[in-house]
């Protein structure tokens, strides 16, 4: 596989763990317990488990500096009896904080990257999420807006 230099390289950990014990309030607890612990992402696949019961695989992204929390906090958290963890390399593009000018009287937070050389700016989720209320619309409206 080729990669371009305009790529960042690091490494992650990713933990695994199938869970089929927990009800949807406790399960979703110990999703936002695991990410205040430091873990990067966190992802729940639903599916189907031993004896028909419904369950998924829980599966965390963190970094090496918080392995040892993020971990304890899964087993904390959800009561699994296993944990897989393997290391993996990572690509990511480079990005820098920006802000972009949505009217004459507000800025938002954004990110600013580019693509293969076309340059790009998302504003932050959360600035959306503020601005839009201030305008008592939804936020998929703020994306979408005409100017």
């Amino acid at each position: 596989m080729e990669t371009r230099d305009e790529y960042l390289r690091d490494e992650v950990f990713v933990l695994e763990a199938h869970i089929d014990h927990l009800t949807g309030e406790e399960l979703g607890h110990a999703l936002e317990r695991i990410m205040e612990e430091g873990a990067l992402d966190v992802l729940w696949l639903p599916g189907i488990m031993k004896k028909g019961r419904p369950g998924g695989l829980l599966r965390v992204m963190c970094g090496p500096e918080t392995l040892e929390s993020v971990q304890a906090s899964v087993f904390r958290h959800t009561h699994s009896l296993g944990l897989r963890t393997t290391l993996v390399e990572r690509l990511t593009l480079p990005r820098q904080a920006e802000s972009v000018r949505i009217d004459d009287k507000e800025t938002l937070a954004a990110k600013a990257y580019s693509v293969e050389g076309i340059p790009f700016i998302r504003p932050e989720h959360e600035a959306l999420a503020v601005a839009a209320k201030k305008r008592r619309m939804g936020v998929v409206g703020m994306r979408l807006r005409r100017r």
